[in-house]
């Protein structure tokens, strides 16, 4: 018998990425039942999220479109945890690594102290982040950095954009569609932003990179090992960590060193795994393509009290 569940997702990821004619009619469709037009000039170039705060989108753009249907909410998990961490950790330092339009960084207001900062590869959405970072209550304290987030610093990276739907660029893979522009961008690692200044930090972040997560979180080590407290929400798909090239026994040794690791289920319920490696995940969704959300924390009590 075929495992359905083993060969949805990665049928519906194909689909996205064979099909992009398919989507982007869906995505007009709810803009002609919300808007009652496909006409560009007519649409906003922003939505009001949930708290008040306005995101910039580009009405052209799939993702961004997206976006407006929905307003401003298509990560529902994230922007749960996120709004739930923010108001319970109060953090002296944020990131968002993979802003896209800023639908995570720009969801919630931040205590006064915070430090925030956005790291963004994909120069075509940087006026629509700024607009957005200008129209944020803590505008004084965001700091966007055009830049692709790795284990190394200085490094040209080679980087696709999706012009598809901007939240599947990635230098992991190249999208077999034809959307697709391939541009150079400056690689830095995170730890560079911090010198000496994490001691007694508390420290929130969000990592969405499309399968480039376990470079991004190697150049992170001095933040995991120097700060006094460190939460951080990452996507994980095997597909695309495949395409990586990433080793994901040695990734998963490596998150469990510093971190207590709690995985989200179908159901948005959360389970803390000690030891967590890939043998478990494929157990746990009982299929050998796994796609869903890691929660990590060096502090298990407080990630506890959040869950």
């Amino acid at each position: 018998m075929i495992n359905k569940a083993a060969v949805r997702k990665p049928f519906l990821m194909k689909m996205w990425e064979h099909y992009p004619k398919l989507w982007k009619g869906l995505i007009d469709a709810g803009i002609l039942l919300k808007y009652k037009t496909l006409d560009i000039r007519k649409l906003p170039d922003k939505v009001v999220m949930p708290s008040s705060n306005v995101l910039y989108v580009d009405a052209k753009e799939n993702r961004g479109r997206a976006l407006l249907i929905s307003g401003g909410v298509t990560q529902k998990r994230l922007l749960s945890f996120w709004e739930d961490a923010v108001a319970n950790l109060q953090p002296d330092i944020v990131i968002d690594i993979g802003v896209n339009y800023g639908e995570c960084i720009f969801s919630v207001p931040y205590p006064k102290h915070a430090k925030i900062y956005g790291i963004e590869a994909n120069r075509n959405l940087l006026t629509y982040i700024q607009k957005s970072r200008d129209a944020h209550p803590n505008s004084a304290q965001i700091k966007i950095i055009h830049a692709f987030a790795s284990d190394k610093d200085g490094e040209e990276k080679e980087f696709f954009v999706d012009n598809h739907w901007s939240g599947t660029s990635s230098a992991s893979y190249k999208p077999s569609h034809s959307m697709i522009d391939q541009v150079s961008v400056k690689a830095m690692t995170v730890d560079s932003l911090f010198k000496n200044d994490l001691k007694d930090k508390t420290v929130l972040f969000k990592i969405d990179v499309e399968g480039y997560e376990a470079f991004v979180l190697k150049g992170m080590k001095h933040l995991f090992e120097e700060s006094r407290c460190v939460l951080g929400f990452i996507e994980f798909n095997s597909e695309y960590f495949g395409k990586s090239g990433v080793d994901v026994k040695e990734f998963f040794a490596y998150l469990n060193r510093y971190f207590t690791i709690y995985v989200y289920q179908d159901n948005d319920t959360l389970v803390k795994m000690k030891n967590l490696t890939i043998d478990d995940l494929y157990s746990m969704f009982d299929s050998r393509y796994v796609h869903t959300d890691l929660l990590l924390a060096t502090n298990e009590e407080l990630a506890d009290s959040l869950v």
